[in-house]
């Protein structure tokens, strides 16, 4: 046995709506998460599920009528915190498989923000033409890690932007530049008492120039190493976001209860 067992913990579907409200105590659901519940799921008239705004708000909901569309009854309402660290990855272009397992994998982590940027190195440009679909996809893909790690908040994803405009627009209160010939560890770096958020600057596959580094610290980022090994793109990020969870945020609290 574990710290808990499944019996512990209510186990509930979560879906994600933005802007949903309880205003009535029924509500008939969109078609695409009808036919996620109905056809995909198979859940039944009866069964309960968690329907989440996407900035906090949850509502407990139970299926009440399915036999057109999907009606659910509101059953009681909460609001769920996400850690107190706010990160913002700022992800150098990789090639769209490995840009899929960082989405994925640092919303599970609890990421806020995730801004993919084309830097000298990038080797998979994605057509102007293509972006809007790319931009969807990628939502998407977010949308649904948020609901596998049952987080009650959505990340940002940004449109793709040149490297240049990631750096100049960033305001966090840490900035964090990841660099293979880093002068410093992160133990070096990182302060004592949690900064309000961080931004974390990941190279693609072939990782970031000299004058990329120096642009970078320029616009006051500080450039950190990750130890003697090189890590791929899709590890460095995704590394650097459980160190920063742990330290400052809440992969060091106990597992929480499916509700409060």
């Amino acid at each position: 046995m574990g710290l808990y067992s499944v019996s512990t913990r209510r186990l509930m579907r979560r879906f994600f709506i933005p802007y949903f409200s309880a205003d009535t105590t029924f509500v008939d659901l969109s078609p695409e998460v009808a036919h996620h519940v109905k056809t995909v799921l198979r859940l039944r008239e009866g069964s309960d599920v968690v329907i989440c705004d996407g900035v906090g708000q949850c509502f407990e909901c139970r299926l009440d009528d399915l036999s057109k569309g999907c009606r659910v009854e509101v059953r009681r309402q909460w609001h769920e915190e996400e850690s107190a660290l706010s990160v913002t990855l700022i992800q150098g272009l990789p090639h769209s498989d490995k840009f899929d397992l960082i989405l994925q994998k640092t919303t599970e982590l609890g990421v806020g923000r995730v801004s993919p940027v084309v830097c000298e190195r990038c080797q998979y440009p994605i057509a102007p033409a293509k972006r809007e679909r790319k931009l969807q996809r990628w939502q998407k893909i977010a949308t649904e890690a948020a609901r596998q790690s049952e987080r009650a908040w959505l990340p940002e994803v940004a449109e793709l932007t040149p490297f240049s405009t990631a750096i100049q627009n960033c305001d966090a209160e840490l900035k964090l530049v990841l660099w293979e010939e880093a002068q410093q560890s992160l133990k070096d770096i990182l302060p004592s008492s949690a900064p309000s958020d961080v931004a974390v600057v990941v190279g693609p596959e072939g990782g970031l120039t000299a004058a990329e580094v120096a642009l970078a610290v320029e616009h006051g980022f500080v450039v950190a190493g990750l130890g003697p090994r090189i890590l791929r793109t899709e590890t460095a990020g995704l590394t650097l976001m459980a160190v920063l969870q742990y330290v400052y945020g809440d992969l060091n609290l106990p597992p929480r209860g499916q509700n409060p």
